[in-house]
Order: structure tokens, then sequence, then C-alpha cells
């Protein structure tokens, strides 16, 4: 924030839905890996301008500077993207979704302890109707469909804590295999959806750490 232009801080402070997460890793040798998802167009461009050429990050609060020994940008087009489930051969059924740092959403005022299908699709689809520019997911009948035919199949999870402005946020860490039924178009949009989460995260806060996500396909293989 304190890098970006005053006119692209205003817009990201008066949107609720901000067009990018973050996440922080920790790696050997006392080393921190620090992921950015962005989505959309001239704001994330901005972020990108900014960040891309830092040499050093003052956590001042802190009283710590940390080095910037690289950096690293992949970019797609949202066509790209989205050309990647919509044209392929055959739609994949099966995702594995790590949840890297501590997820969590809100139902009814309470955190959630545990994920369900419907959170993450509708979290989801939220934010891809907030970014796309091409594709409509406006259909409150598609999205019941989803919702009866995505179930968890495995799962290896376990509770977390976040940490945020003197509060502990209870989360979940871990792995979900979420299964996916129904005809192949169904396949291929629930397909999108998931993997969009790389870019966006999932849940509350990921614009400050949580929900932290990664997404691969299972090829099960013929008998």
């Amino acid at each position: 924030m304190e890098l970006l232009p005053s006119e692209v801080a205003d817009l990201l402070h008066e949107n609720n839905l901000r067009p990018f997460s973050q996440y922080v890793l920790p790696l050997e040798d006392n080393r921190i890996e620090w992921n950015i998802g962005l989505w959309g167009g001239d704001i994330s461009d901005a972020i990108a301008q900014v960040i891309m050429p830092i040499s050093f990050i003052d956590i001042n609060h802190k009283g710590i500077r940390l080095e910037v020994v690289k950096s690293e940008r992949e970019k797609q087009s949202e066509q790209d993207f989205l050309s990647r489930f919509f044209t392929a051969e055959a739609p994949c059924r099966r995702y594995e979704l790590e949840f890297l740092t501590p997820c969590t959403h809100k139902s009814a005022g309470e955190y959630v302890l545990f994920p369900t299908p419907h959170l993450i699709i509708q979290n989801l689809h939220m934010r891809f109707c907030a970014f796309s520019q091409v594709f409509s997911l406006d259909d409150e009948e598609v999205m019941q469909q989803i919702a009866a035919n995505l179930h968890i199949a495995r799962y290896s999870l376990r509770s977390a804590q976040y940490c945020f402005d003197g509060t502990r946020i209870p989360g979940y860490l871990g792995r979900i295999t979420l299964a996916i039924r129904g005809p192949e178009q169904l396949a291929r949009l629930v397909g999108m959806l998931l993997s969009f989460s790389e870019y966006a995260g999932v849940g509350i806060k990921t614009s400050l750490g949580m929900g932290g996500c990664r997404i691969t396909e299972i090829i099960r293989k013929a008998d």
C-alpha cells in the first residue's frame, strides 16, 4: 500500500473484494517465500509494477529488513486460463486442494472449522464473477447443480490458528480431495473454479495471508 500510487491505494481501500491474495511460506536457510495472486486488469498490473523491482522489504513494526534474492512473475490471460478447462479432450473429475495457510469461512456468524464443498465453491464463484470480463456465472440453478455434484472424497486436515491484529482466528490446514459427478460441462466448470483458488485463495482474509491454496489434478488410471 505504501508503494502504490495514491489513486490505486484509494481504490483498494474502497473495494471490499480486493483483486489479489497473498501468503507467506517458510523455506530452508532462514528464507521465506511471498506468493501474490493477482487477477483483473489495471490494479493488478499496478501492484506487479511496484512489487517486482523491490530489492528490500522493511517490516517497520518489527525493525526487520528482508533482502529480496529472487522475483518471478507468471502471467496468463483469462482466455488462456479458461481454455485449459473448456477445450480439453476430457474434464478432470478429481482435484486435491491443499490449504497452505490457515483457512476458514464465516457462516451464521461463526468461524468454520471444517471445509464444505458448498462454502468453497460459493466463495470462489463470488471472486471469479467479480473478476471475469468474458464469462458469466450468474446462474443460481447452475450453482445448485454444482453443490449437488461436488463432494469431499478424502481429507487430511488439522486445526490451525491465524494471528491477526491481536486476534487468533481458528481454521484448518491440510488437504482435501474433491470429486465431481454430473455432465462433462459441469465438471469443466467446477475444475475451472477450483483452479482459480491458486489466484484468489479460499475463505476469509485472503488478502492478509489466510487461505493460500495449491490445486492438483488427480488423473485416475484406467483399469
